[in-house]
């Protein structure tokens, strides 16, 4: 019985995947999928032979120097750039942590997965970190420092009582922003922005809420700085209107992952054109080293001058570390919830290679992208970018 069982929800399983999209390029960022849309799409991809094909491939060969060394996508969880989109890939992750419910950390404690971010912790910049049980400790860390920067706190002590005016462009599920308007900058006015209809939404159900008046999130359709599919123009911060905003945030996105390109010259345009004279742009990443050294000389040629910058690495390493056996936990019970991944054959290979997709976009040790922390080609940086103008 338990046997034809299996094979009755493998066939349901098979019939119901048949039309799901590919979960690497074929999502759509505009749509918040149902957990029954997820199981159709997880099964899908189980159950294709593209779990078998990352698994066996290379990334970077022949290309070491611009992406860090040759990777395999089994053991370090890097595919090409080639192999996915940004929508779909993070329409799959806001999706699967919007619906994992609440999941347990490592020291017993129970938290929905929407601080996903990598977070530093405590190195030379000494501050009072948030407490070792918090399981958002390190994302928390990151946001807060981000924002308290000396030139942000000079900034604000000249504005005195006046409500801040901060807008963030890639907020994921806006938990830094909740964490900033709550307790950092309590009477800020925060807008947060982003591409992905699941994070907008898991914003709107538990950080925008009527007891937290000053954070709005809103849905930007192919995100700021990308090109509108109505009419073809580069989307702007909806309803901001010029030299109105003290802030700008950019927390760890996917924004300049790999250069400066039209996208990100976009989005620096749309950051000058809403900052106030000694606005403020606050930018923490992992990027690749070069990539800080193109911003560097990039962004004084469009008006910014750089008045902080601090490089956090060690206290990212420190904090993927840390957090080891909270993220062994969290990947087990994301990818626990999908039956396929107990079918024979299918289950073991597409368990291992969603296991080591979602742990290198967190930069898990052993990973592609935490290593490259490790050997310098990424440097975690927080940086204050200060406009002046005519």
């Amino acid at each position: 019985m338990l046997v034809k069982a299996a094979a009755a929800v493998v066939v349901a399983m098979a019939i119901g995947s048949q039309f799901a999209p590919n979960v690497l390029s074929g999502l759509d960022s505009n749509h918040d999928y149902s957990p029954m849309e997820l199981q159709s799409i997880v099964t899908a991809f189980c159950l294709s032979p593209l779990p078998g094909v990352l698994l066996d491939q290379k990334s970077g060969e022949g290309r070491e120097e611009e992406v860090g060394g040759v990777w395999e996508t089994a053991k370090d969880g890097d595919i090409e750039n080639d192999d996915y989109t940004v929508a779909s890939i993070y329409a799959i992750f806001y999706g699967m942590y919007k619906n994992a419910g609440e999941l347990t950390s490592n020291h017993g404690v129970k938290y929905q997965f929407t601080f996903n971010t990598w977070g530093i912790a405590p190195s030379e910049n000494e501050f009072v970190p948030f407490p070792e049980k918090d399981p958002e400790r390190h994302g928390k860390n990151a946001y807060r420092n981000l924002v308290t920067q000396p030139a942000a706190l000079a900034y604000k002590e000249k504005l005195g009582d006046t409500p801040l005016q901060i807008v963030e462009i890639g907020c994921g599920t806006a938990a830094g922003a909740n964490l900033i308007t709550r307790e950092v900058h309590p009477t800020a006015k925060y807008l947060a922005l982003d591409m992905q209809q699941a994070a907008i939404n898991t914003c709107n159900d538990r950080h925008a809420t009527p007891d937290n008046p000053g954070l709005t999130c809103k849905l930007v359709p192919e995100g700021v700085g990308g090109i509108s599919k109505k009419d073809g123009s580069v989307n702007k911060v909806p309803g901001v209107a010029d030299s109105s905003v003290d802030f700008v945030v950019i927390s760890e996105t996917h924004i300049a992952d790999i250069r400066i390109g039209d996208m990100e010259k976009g989005i620096f345009a749309e950051i000058k054109r809403i900052l106030k004279p000694g606005g403020l742009f606050l930018w923490g990443n992992a990027l690749p080293t070069r990539v800080w050294a193109e911003a560097d000389e990039y962004l004084p040629s469009v008006g910014f001058e750089l008045v902080n910058n601090y490089n956090w690495t060690k206290g990212a390493i420190q904090a993927r570390d840390e957090d080891y056996d909270r993220v062994e936990l969290a990947l087990a019970e994301l990818l626990g919830q999908y039956p396929v991944m107990n079918v024979p054959y299918f289950g073991p290979r597409c368990e291992l290679v969603s296991n080591r997709l979602i742990a290198n976009f967190y930069r898990h040790p052993g990973t592609a992208l935490y290593i490259k922390m490790v050997t310098g080609f990424d440097s975690y940086m927080h940086q204050a970018w200060q406009i002046h103008k005519d």
